[in-house]
């Protein structure tokens, strides 16, 4: 018995098109440079986040690690947003490009609630509150002063 294949429509460069877009991008969570000038003197918020997630004993300022424990935290449920636009990203190049947004969005608010819950920081130190007091701030948060830094969080998607 002869079997005989007849193809009415080729999808297959269509499909490593996509494919090779959805290797070329990446998505990356953080304090991009767009995001990183402050109101309130000349550190950035990216040189800002850098000293706060790895602390500097010269500025007797101890590490409060946001960013990495707040993307390592979201990765389960960005994976899975990615997994779901990469299935449909073989047919529809847009899906990669939606899969990459989602699994940004996810990792930003995991990034941000880090900070808000302050869940393992070490607490202010009396001389920091007392400073913020005299600013006419009540907050005794970690690394929510005037909300830039929180502000600042975001993603962006690259080729």
């Amino acid at each position: 018995m002869k079997t005989s294949i007849r193809v009415t429509r080729d999808e297959v460069k269509n499909v490593i098109t996509n494919i090779e877009a959805m290797t070329g991008k990446r998505v990356l969570i953080g304090i991009p440079d767009a995001n990183a000038g402050r109101k309130d003197g000349p550190m950035t918020n990216a040189a800002l986040g850098y000293i706060h997630e790895n602390g500097s004993p010269a500025r007797n300022i101890p590490a409060r690690p946001f960013l990495i424990p707040g993307v390592e935290e979201a990765a389960p449920k960005a994976i899975e947003a990615m997994k779901k636009f990469a299935a449909q990203g073989l047919t529809d190049p847009a899906a990669v490009d939606k899969g990459l947004n989602a699994a940004g969005l996810i990792a930003q608010a995991a990034v941000k609630n880090r900070i808000r819950n302050g869940v393992g920081f070490a607490p202010l130190s009396e001389k920091t509150l007392a400073q913020r007091k005299a600013q006419g701030k009540s907050g005794t948060k970690p690394l929510i002063r005037t909300g830039q830094l929180l502000n600042s969080i975001t993603y962006v998607v690259k080729e």
